[in-house]
């Protein structure tokens, strides 16, 4: 589980750098506004349905995109 105050950037540290290339759908945040947000605000863009978030939610928490 992640810590909800973790900043994305420091997710993604631990990622690999092709989680990048994933199409977001129209409307949703850069990855470098993405970057900036918190795991808590991630989980609470996915549960206002706003757009991008649940993909990104679910590529932040796929493990073949560890490191």
């Amino acid at each position: 589980m992640v810590d909800p105050e973790t900043k994305v950037g420091d997710i993604l540290k631990r990622k690999l750098g092709r989680i990048k290339w994933a199409t977001l759908e129209p409307g949703s945040p850069s990855w470098k506004e993405i970057a900036k947000l918190t795991w808590r605000e991630i989980e609470e863009g996915v549960r206002q349905g706003k757009p991008g978030f649940s993909t990104i939610h679910k590529l932040l928490t796929d493990r073949r995109f560890d490191r």
